[in-house]
């Protein structure tokens, strides 16, 4: 009970509304730019994917981490 699964909640769906964001973004990004032969992708592109990767990854990990304590507990 309490707050905290609440803050958890808000926490989770912010990390869900920025990773769709970024996805939509980089593909957008991608679509603007077509890849072509000799031609580097646009290095906003990379970093976008990278923030992307990181907005999934992390909360992820500490999903697990969390399923990993609630059933260690039972």
């Amino acid at each position: 009970g309490g707050p905290r699964p609440m803050v958890f909640k808000w926490v989770l769906i912010l990390f869900t509304v920025l990773s769709i964001a970024l996805f939509l973004l980089s593909k957008a990004i991608a679509f603007m730019n077509p890849p072509r032969p000799g031609r580097p992708a646009p290095r906003m592109l990379g970093q976008i994917r990278r923030a992307l990767t990181w907005t999934v990854l992390v909360p992820t990990l500490l999903a697990l981490a969390l399923l990993v304590v609630t059933l260690l507990r039972q």
